[in-house]
Parts: C-alpha cells; sequence; structure tokens
C-alpha cells in the first residue's frame, strides 16, 4: 500500500540509524552526562557481571527489538535472549534477559526501559485499534509524534501503515498550501507532474463542497495512479457522501480528524482506504515493564 512505507524504518537504512541515534543514543548520554552517582557511591564492585530480566507488568504487544539490541550493543551488554517484535505477552511474562557488568547494566535502565516502553504500548495501542476494522481499511500513523520515526515503526509493528515519514517522502496539500495557491486548479497540476518521484500526492479536503470542486476539477485532468483524498474532520454521514463522490475518480480515500477508540468503527465505511490517528503515538500509554537484576 501506498500509504505504508515501513520498509525505510529499519537500521540498515542510515536516516533510521541516524533517528535512533537521535533519540535512544542522545537520551542515554544525557542521562549519563555526568556519571551515576548512585551506583558509583553505593556498590563496592560495580564492574561484577550479572544477569537482568525485563519482566512485563501487563499484557500488550512488544516492540523495539531491533532498536534494543543497537543500544544495548553499543554500551556493550551482552542480549541472551528476547522476543520478536509483534510477540503478544501476557502480564509476568519475561521479555528479555541480558548480561554484563552490574554499572553498565544500570546505566542503562532508564533509557532501555523508556524506550521498550514507549514502542510497545504503540503498538499495543495500534494493535487495538487495527484488529477493529475490515482487512481492507488501514490504520496509519500521523506525523504528531514525540520520537519521529521510532513511533512510526512501532506502529507498522502493531499492524498500522506509516504514511509519510518526512516532508520529502510525499505530497501532502493541506488547508494552509490551498490558502496560499493563486490557482487551485493550475497548483494541483504541478503537483500531479511530480507523482512519479513522490509515494503518493495527497490532498486534504475539508467540506463537501471542496469534494465537489475537486472532483470537478479532476475530470479535466490526467490523474496519477497515486492520488489519495483526505477527508479531514468529516462525519461519518458525510464521509460516506465525499465517497459517493469520488468514487469514479479511482482513487484512494483517507479519512482523518478526531478519530480515535471511541468513534473508529463508525469511520470504518466502505470506499474508504485508510482511516490516521493521532492517538495511537500521542496518546498510546507507555506499557509497565521492570527490570531486575540477578545478583
Amino acid at each position: 500500500m501506498i500509504l505504508d512505507n515501513r520498509d525505510q524504518l529499519d537500521l540498515s537504512r542510515s536516516a533510521y540509524r541516524k533517528a535512533v541515534g537521535l533519540y535512544v543514543w542522545q537520551a542515554y548520554l544525557n542521562d549519563l552526562s555526568k556519571g551515576d552517582v548512585t551506583t558509583g557511591s553505593f556498590i563496592r564492585k560495580k564492574r561484577r557481571n550479572v544477569t537482568a530480566k525485563i519482566i512485563a507488568k501487563e499484557a500488550g504487544v512488544f516492540a523495539g527489538a531491533q532498536e534494543v539490541e543497537w543500544f544495548l550493543k553499543k554500551v556493550g551488554i551482552q542480549v541472551v535472549q528476547m522476543k520478536k517484535d509483534g510477540f503478544r505477552f501476557k502480564k509476568g511474562q519475561v521479555l528479555m534477559e541480558l548480561y554484563g557488568q552490574a554499572r553498565k547494566i544500570l546505566a542503562a535502565e532508564r533509557t532501555l526501559l523508556n524506550l521498550l516502553q514507549r514502542m510497545s504500548g504503540i503498538a499495543t495501542a495500534t494493535h487495538h485499534l487495527s484488529s477493529q476494522l475490515p482487512k481492507n481499511i488501514k490504520l496509519l500513523a500521523t506525523r504528531k509524534t514525540f520520537w519521529g520515526d521510532l513511533d512510526k515503526r512501532a506502529v507498522a509493528v502493531g499492524g498500522g501503515g506509516t504514511h509519510r515519514l518526512n516532508l520529502n517522502d510525499a505530497i501532502l496539500i493541506k488547508e494552509n498550501h490551498i490558502a496560499l495557491c493563486d490557482d487551485f486548479k493550475k497548483s494541483l497540476k504541478r503537483a500531479f507532474r511530480k507523482s512519479s518521484k513522490v509515494r503518493f500526492v495527497e490532498i486534504e479536503l475539508e467540506s463537501i463542497k471542496q469534494v465537489l470542486e475537486f472532483e470537478k476539477i479532476s475530470k479535466g485532468l490526467e490523474l496519477p495512479n497515486n492520488v489519495v483524498v483526505m477527508l479531514d474532520n468529516f462525519t461519518p454521514l458525510n464521509v460516506k457522501k465525499a465517497v459517493l463522490i469520488l468514487r469514479s475518480l479511482n482513487i484512494l480515500i483517507e479519512v482523518s480528524g478526531g478519530i480515535d477508540a471511541k468513534n473508529l468503527k463508525k469511520y470504518a465505511i466502505k470506499g474508504v482506504s485508510a482511516i490516521s490517528s493521532g492517538s495511537i503515538t500521542n496518546k498510546a500509554k507507555a506499557l509497565d515493564l521492570s527490570l531486575l537484576i540477578s545478583a
């Protein structure tokens, strides 16, 4: 699906490695900027090797495996065993087992847990919502995220789609772009001419009037095969009306705006290809995980 670009969210990709470095490694350096005064003053044998386990204190979907492995290798901690991304776990299950110097594990503990709790929380929220949709409708993340591409990857692990990863990934014409253009039709034609250089060209529409105008203009244009219309802040009734108007154009239809667990099913309307929701990232609850050391 053109609205899902999860293949780019892998540590083999330089852009994703940079994102992991920004959100994970910098968090670790900031936490350890002047050392660990507690371990330094309280623990006598800081260099002794110990085993540690990450234990789930509630059920969820595991996410963050490749990111954690990258981080722990960088700080010199061995991963003995770890669940795979997408693993659905129960309360009390061991998700990871680590081995290394006590001081290193204690120094990495908070960064490690923050990463796993956030990514697993997003994957869990995504799985919960996406499982309520028919298979022909994809739940999408938005760019309203705290951890950028890491949040997007967590959404993908949970069964959702990524939408855009950055401003160069696809063309998304929003209300402010429309307000700034001199001629809507000419601007639309310019965007369509660049369609082969991006994953998709999407236009945000905010009323049935705009839908009718877009449908009228589009009939006089040669539409690329990667055009998406976003119906933003539409009621379910108006989504149905818009779908009937746009169905002859052979385009994808995305619904967005204030959609969450409370109203998701109302927007699972025939003809809709995707539903985007900022709630799966900016309102996802961090899962409760714990790190315990075996001395």
